[in-house]
């Protein structure tokens, strides 16, 4: 059975988004078109993928198996806004540096997902 989740959603309105730029705006770098259509790939096909059971079942199963790395996934939400951040500010808030930041947003809302999957965990416990 296919589980829909918030996630779900927001992996789908990121990929609709980060799409809607890049075909909206046909006078962007090829390189950071490219980028947005990737990381809109990447977007539709976890949020294909979030809809199956494995996906929980394997954040559980790593969870369990490395207690240690709880704390990863805070890790890496903190650098990748803390970079998007140093990123657009030294470009002087320039539309690339600002699109090149939204489209790291598809890692954030993964480790989000993990920390959300692990707190249901430890309340169902």
């Amino acid at each position: 059975m296919k589980r829909f989740t918030w996630f779900t959603f927001l992996y789908l309105a990121l990929g609709v988004c980060l799409t809607a730029i890049a075909l909206g705006y046909p006078n962007l770098p090829s390189g950071l078109q490219t980028s947005l259509f990737i990381n809109a790939g990447v977007s539709y096909i976890v949020c294909f993928i979030s809809t199956f059971p494995f996906w929980r079942e394997m954040t559980i199963r790593f969870y369990r198996r490395r207690n240690s790395a709880v704390i990863l996934p805070w890790l890496v939400i903190g650098f990748n806004i803390v970079w998007m951040i140093w990123e657009v500010q030294s470009q002087n808030w320039a539309m690339e540096a600002i699109l090149q930041a939204f489209s790291r947003l598809i890692a954030v809302l993964i480790f989000s997902e993990i920390i959300v999957i692990t707190w249901q965990v430890n309340s169902e416990h």
